[in-house]
């Protein structure tokens, strides 16, 4: 992903005296931190001696994508150019690589993965953080067939185009994009290796690109939602040296509006939310984008997602709703060491 490559460094301050401090839990021993940000949850892990910068410069970091990418903020970048659908806005580097990112995604995917549903979600009541989206909301609704406009984004050096009509939305790419960005800042500012995770979308990477060998093989957790890990005694798990590991899930994220069951996975060909025969899918990337922009394609496939990472060589884990596994060729020969 050429444009989240060119964002590795920060970009500018964002935080102010308005912006309410993360809630930290630090092992400074274990070198492990986790807090809240982007309306999920955050992980990092690092070497003991530097997860004191490395916390400092992941909130300085998720504080810029939130501030540039939220769909939930009326002051950021991302707000700014929706309201003005049909007309250039000047914003900030950060959100034109987001935007880059999301189109290569789409571009990849065929538009399976689309940042034009943001009117989609909108009218289906995921209009604000989800924390606050109710449960159960009785009130009727006109969901707006998609657009699938996401070939006349227009994205300019320093300015973004959202097409008249449409919304842009970066769910399905920018926590991605975000742990991407927090691992390969730690890794060249600090010189320490990292794995972040934000909202599941995991990121490992080391201060010596390509050497694996200079990175703890990290475990990583293999479940759809956090309630899995509370009621699953044994969870799946492997071990991450590199790369991006991403799950989609329908488990997760789900509300009713106006007596519609729905989910953040919406197929971008129909306006329907996502709901085939796969609960969950896991897949390795060589970053976190890459991994979710794969998990989040197969999810919406559903039935045809088996030969689409097939012909693509995805490294792979379904889990049908009869939590039935199924494994790719290449997610059996990655040696992550699952332990079932």
């Amino acid at each position: 992903m050429t444009a989240m490559t060119a964002m590795t460094a920060r970009t500018r301050p964002t935080t102010t005296a308005a912006d309410d401090p993360p809630v930290l839990a630090v092992d400074a021993d274990l070198g492990a931190a986790s807090w809240r940000a982007l309306g999920t949850y955050v992980d990092l892990r690092t070497t003991p001696d530097a997860i004191a910068s490395a916390v400092a410069l992941a909130v300085d970091i998720l504080n810029e994508v939130d501030l540039a990418c939220s769909r939930f903020r009326a002051d950021s970048d991302l707000s700014h150019a929706n309201r003005a659908a049909g007309s250039i806005v000047s914003v900030s580097p950060l959100l034109v690589a987001a935007v880059q990112v999301a189109l290569e995604a789409a571009d990849e995917t065929d538009g399976l993965v689309d940042p034009t549903l943001g009117t989609v979600l909108t009218a289906a009541g995921y209009d604000r953080t989800f924390a606050l989206v109710p449960a159960d909301d009785p009130a009727p609704t006109s969901v707006p067939r998609p657009r699938r406009d996401w070939r006349n984004v227009q994205v300019g050096d320093d300015g973004v185009c959202v097409p008249p009509g449409s919304e842009l939305d970066l769910g399905a790419t920018g926590k991605a994009l975000a742990a991407d960005l927090v691992a390969l800042a730690i890794a060249h500012e600090l010189g320490a290796p990292a794995l972040v995770s934000v909202g599941g979308d995991v990121r490992v990477a080391g201060p010596d690109d390509g050497n694996v060998t200079s990175v703890p093989a990290y475990p990583v957790v293999l479940a759809g939602t956090v309630a899995d890990l509370e009621t699953d005694g044994t969870p799946p798990r492997v071990r991450l040296r590199d790369g991006g590991l991403a799950t989609s899930s329908t488990a997760a994220r789900r509300w009713s509006r106006g007596g519609r069951q729905w989910n953040h996975l919406v197929d971008p060909r129909t306006g329907a939310p996502a709901d085939g025969p796969l609960r969950t899918v896991t897949a390795w990337g060589r970053t976190a984008v890459a991994a979710n922009t794969a998990s989040t394609a197969a999810m919406v496939l559903g039935d045809a997602a088996w030969p689409w990472l097939l012909a693509r060589d995805v490294a792979a884990r379904l889990v049908d709703v009869d939590d039935r596994v199924l494994t790719t060729p290449a997610w059996d020969a990655s040696g992550f060491e699952v332990s079932e």
